[in-house]
C-alpha cells in the first residue's frame, strides 16, 4: 500500500492537479466489506435473469465488491460462467458449454447497453 501511495503522490497527483487543483487520490485500506444482499425481486436480478435466461440464483460464500456498490446505492449482481461448485478450488474448471452460454448472454447485453436509457426500465 505504501508503494502505491508513494506512486500516486509523486506521479499521478501532480498530473491531476495540473488539470484541476482540487483533485487528489485518497487510498483507504479495507479489511472487511459488507455482504451483497441483492433481492431476487430487484430490477438488477430480473435484468440478469432475462440476460442469462436463468433464474438459478443463490448466495455464495466468498466476498466481492458488490456489497460496497450496493451500500453506495448502485444495484449489483455477481455473475459469471460456470458453477461455484467447481470454482475457486483445486482443479477448478469451466466447460465449453458454460462459456458458450456466457458468450450468448454477453451478446444479449450489447444491445441493452447501446440503447438510450428508458425511464420505466432501470436497466
Amino acid at each position: 500500500m505504501d508503494e502505491l501511495r508513494n506512486h500516486a503522490t509523486a506521479h499521478l497527483e501532480p498530473r491531476m492537479r495540473a488539470v484541476d487543483a482540487g483533485t487528489g487520490i485518497l487510498l483507504e485500506r479495507l479489511t472487511s466489506y459488507p455482504a451483497l444482499a441483492t433481492s431476487l425481486d430487484s430490477d438488477a436480478a430480473r435484468f440478469l435473469a432475462q440476460l442469462s435466461q436463468s433464474k438459478d440464483f443463490g448466495t455464495v460464500a466468498f466476498g466481492s465488491e458488490g456489497g460496497l456498490y450496493e451500500r453506495a446505492g448502485i444495484p449489483a449482481v455477481i455473475c459469471g460462467p460456470g458453477s461455484m461448485d467447481q470454482g475457486h478450488r483445486p482443479d477448478e474448471f469451466i466447460t465449453r458449454e458454460q462459456l458458450s452460454r456466457c458468450d450468448a448472454m454477453l451478446a444479449r447485453l450489447g444491445p441493452c447497453l447501446a440503447r438510450p436509457p428508458q425511464p420505466d426500465q432501470p436497466f
